[in-house]
């Protein structure tokens, strides 16, 4: 694995700039190269649009620190199946953007292969198969029209596949719908056809963001699948990697991570070594990778931060000897 820096994902309570130097004080003494900065924790987009001078406030910011940094995408940003697409790729737009104004050469984005985030809202009915088919190929036009803008700013955009929760599984049920159809309606808890989004998109500014953690959680949950297999099936278009530690077990409704924690249930981003993830085995599989590693790890854990980057790093060296 070729590793080129491993960072902290970091954020701003309620898009306090002083937030923001506080996270990348604490990012730096404990040793990282790399922050990446969730957007959304910023009043940087507003309606569709970068302003500006925002923008340029958080540049001021950075440039006092030694830190590179990627950007992640609103959760909610979804090309395929969003509210209201023209506003979702605007969003997006914006966000590469202001990753040219940060110098951030990576925007993770959340594959758009979730198709019951609106209904759980009551915006859209349950979707049709074949609704699912014209989603995924809305979001291939949507990436294809947009990466070259992209390309022309530095930016590679990288899609996250997701992870299941309780509720999604609800919905399913009160729709009539088995457990195990769930991958048709949320298809990014799987690999493969995140990978086929990516061929077909066909452009090298857009490729993977590798969420090991989500993964996990996705191979444990019904219907289950083999682990290691995925991360295999991932790594010829992985160019970006998420990680922390869980048990690979589903929520029970709960949100908060104290309460979690203690049933180990969840996305619980613990540091890794904490869960029950076999990080060393998903590593042997990503040997070709290149790219950033990101540690994705809840402020609860904040005083762990410089042990799990070196955790990290001993799991490389191991790698390589």
């Amino acid at each position: 694995m070729n590793v080129q820096a491993i960072g902290i994902s970091i954020g701003a309570s309620n898009g306090y700039l002083s937030e923001l130097e506080k996270a990348l004080d604490y990012a730096q003494a404990a040793g990282y190269q790399l922050v990446e900065i969730g957007i959304h924790d910023l009043n940087l987009i507003l309606n569709g649009r970068l302003i500006p001078a925002l923008s340029r406030s958080v540049q001021q910011v950075m440039q006092r620190y030694d830190l590179r940094c990627t950007i992640h995408a609103p959760n909610r940003t979804n090309l395929a199946f969003g509210y209201d697409l023209p506003m979702d790729y605007a969003v997006l737009q914006a966000c590469i953007e202001f990753c040219s104004v940060v110098d951030a050469s990576v925007l993770v984005y959340h594959s758009g292969l979730q198709a019951i985030e609106y209904v759980r809202t009551g915006v859209y009915p349950m979707p049709s198969l074949e609704d699912m088919a014209r989603g995924a190929a809305r979001e291939v036009e949507s990436l294809q029209k947009i990466a070259p803008f992209a390309a022309d700013h530095g930016v590679t955009i990288c899609m996250e596949n997701g992870d299941p929760h309780l509720w999604e599984y609800r919905l399913m049920r009160a729709n009539n719908k088995p457990d195990s159809d769930l991958p048709l309606y949320h298809p990014r808890l799987r690999i493969p056809p995140i990978v086929a989004q990516v061929q077909a998109v066909n452009h090298p500014n857009v490729a993977m963001t590798l969420d090991l953690a989500h993964l996990y959680l996705a191979a444990n949950a019904v219907p289950s699948f083999d682990y290691l297999e995925a991360v295999e099936q991932a790594a010829p278009v992985t160019r970006h990697l998420h990680l922390n530690d869980n048990f690979g077990k589903l929520d029970a409704g709960f949100e908060e991570g104290g309460v979690r924690a203690p049933y180990g249930e969840a996305d619980l981003h613990l540091p890794p070594g904490w869960g029950s993830i076999p990080i060393a085995e998903a590593f042997k599989r990503l040997a070709g990778f290149e790219g950033y590693l990101i540690l994705e790890l809840k402020a609860r854990y904040a005083e762990y931060f410089a042990s799990a980057r070196e955790t990290i790093e001993a799991m490389l060296a191991d790698q390589e000897s």
